[in-house]
């Protein structure tokens, strides 16, 4: 029997790191997301990559077209041009290669309910998210990464935890004891726990999760009974009850 979901997603434009780790996630028989990016610096091949990660049954999501805060971006230029400069030519690129984003991450969590309201008229799911509780809680003490599953069909906006376990080359982020809390409590309660994380890799210069970590979470959740699925599946899969 399952309980619970895991929601776990990619950031920004790591594709060659993505595709690299197919075959982790496939095994697994797991389903995730990759919200991108900086489509300037995506290649043929990358663009064709991304294809192949949807044809697995993975979710492409948009993450802005240069990965601005959406908050000041706002702030700076006014709602109308922030859509029309960051948000429709990244949808436009993204299906002009053959993809149909739904959903939304923002970038470094920038968001208030009246952008939450803008976005929405463009996608049916946001992502919002902070990588630990600022108060010394756990990631398990924190109710706001956490929705009841029965809800999920009707609520447009989640909340991630960080999944990184590096940056820089260096070792930091939330422990593994932490993540596994977290999921125990999604299982217990049959809640969803959503995650980010960025590059797949053994070390990288940016934020980064190794392979060795995601093969980890998605086994630790299938050991749970913990549905591992993506933001395009979340209607399709969790009906209301």
């Amino acid at each position: 029997m399952t309980r619970g979901a895991l929601l776990l997603t990619f950031d920004d434009f790591f594709v060659p790191e993505w595709a690299a780790a197919r075959e982790v996630v496939r095994a697994h028989g797991a389903r995730v997301t990759f919200f991108v990016s900086d489509l300037g610096r995506l290649s043929r091949p990358d663009f064709s990559k991304l294809r192949d990660l949807a044809a697995d049954g993975h979710t492409i999501g948009a993450h802005g077209l240069h990965h601005l805060d959406a908050a000041e971006e706002i702030a700076r230029v006014g709602p109308e041009a922030y859509v029309r400069d960051e948000i429709a030519p990244c949808l436009a690129g993204l299906r002009a290669e053959g993809l149909a984003p739904r959903s939304f991450a923002y970038p470094f969590g920038g968001r208030s309910p009246a952008i939450d309201e803008l976005l929405a008229r463009t996608f049916t799911r946001l992502r919002g998210g902070y990588s630990a509780p600022s108060d010394g809680r756990q990631l398990a003490e924190d109710d706001g990464y956490f929705i009841p599953v029965s809800e999920l069909p009707s609520r447009r906006l989640l909340t991630a935890a960080g999944a990184d376990n590096g940056r820089d080359f260096r070792p930091c982020g939330n422990s593994d004891a932490a993540l596994l809390a977290a999921l125990r409590r999604a299982a217990d309660r049959d809640e969803a726990l959503t995650l980010y994380a960025h590059a797949i890799a053994e070390a990288h210069e940016n934020n980064y999760i190794t392979p060795a970590r995601v093969t980890w979470l998605i086994e630790q959740a299938t050991e749970l009974g913990v549905r591992c699925i993506g933001f395009d599946d979340l209607d399709e899969i969790i009906s209301p009850s």
